[in-house]
């Protein structure tokens, strides 16, 4: 059973970095389940899953990368990823998961309260975007949950569907590949890559790779007016699953 639903998550992964963000925090969800009791376990299972998907990601979409963008956001991002990992290394598993569950609400609500204010200058602001940045990199080291941080970010710019997938690929790939040695053991305490996660991934690489290729042609479908509220759509479905889960 734990290997259908580790399917069910890798499948979401993929189809999240190739043409449907917002289905990665789901797929985070339901890796959960797979580590019932060891949920921080579920971070080491599931990051190098997400490398293999980013890198197929970066292949398709690299091109339209706003390169400009990242850099600015970067080094907020890797502050953000230091403070997550001190905040993975104290805590136990149940206020982890309580954790993913709090942060991902708090960013929906932020979303919708910030279009009903009509607050159109705030995604201009560095502020915005380094306070972002932060986010995303904690959130992304605390739980590889940083897709509803960057997926209201880039909403929030006004992108087209090819810059916010190529800006969105090439993002992921450089903040998972820095954390990889992290998680893998770098910070004492903090090994959640070991034999057997590695072995489960191997097993739910199949699934990684069917929802790449489906993310990419539902991607390649959408049409362009309904990319941005369709994204939106699914993290206004996350709160429901965490609180159904």
């Amino acid at each position: 059973m734990n290997i259908i639903i580790g399917l069910i998550a890798a499948l979401f992964f993929g189809m999240s970095k190739t043409g449907v963000p917002g289905l990665g925090i789901l797929g985070v969800i339901v890796m959960l389940s797979v580590f019932n009791g060891q949920e921080k376990l579920s971070t080491g299972a599931v990051l190098p899953l997400l490398v293999i998907a980013d890198s197929f990601a970066v292949f398709y979409y690299w091109r339209d990368a706003d390169w400009k963008r990242i850099w600015f956001m970067l080094p907020s991002v890797f502050i953000g990823i230091v403070g997550g990992t001190f905040f993975l290394w104290c805590i136990d598993d149940y206020v982890f998961k309580v954790f993913l569950s709090v942060l991902v609400i708090c960013l929906v609500l932020f979303e919708l309260f910030r279009k009903l204010l009509r607050l159109t200058n705030v995604p201009k602001s560095p502020v915005f975007a380094w306070t972002m940045g932060f986010f995303a990199g904690f959130a992304t080291q605390a739980g590889n949950a940083a897709g509803p941080v960057m997926s209201i970010y880039l909403a929030a710019q006004n992108m087209n569907k090819k810059d916010f997938m190529g800006t969105w690929a090439v993002f992921f790939f450089i903040i998972n590949v820095t954390k990889l040695p992290l998680i893998a053991g770098l910070v004492p305490g903090l090994r959640m890559i070991d034999q057997s996660t590695i072995m489960l991934d191997l097993i739910l690489l199949p699934g990684l790779i069917a929802g790449v290729l489906i993310g990419r042609r539902v991607f390649m479908l959408v049409p362009e007016r309904y990319f941005v509220p369709m994204i939106m759509c699914l993290n206004l479905l996350v709160p429901i699953v965490i609180l159904i889960h």
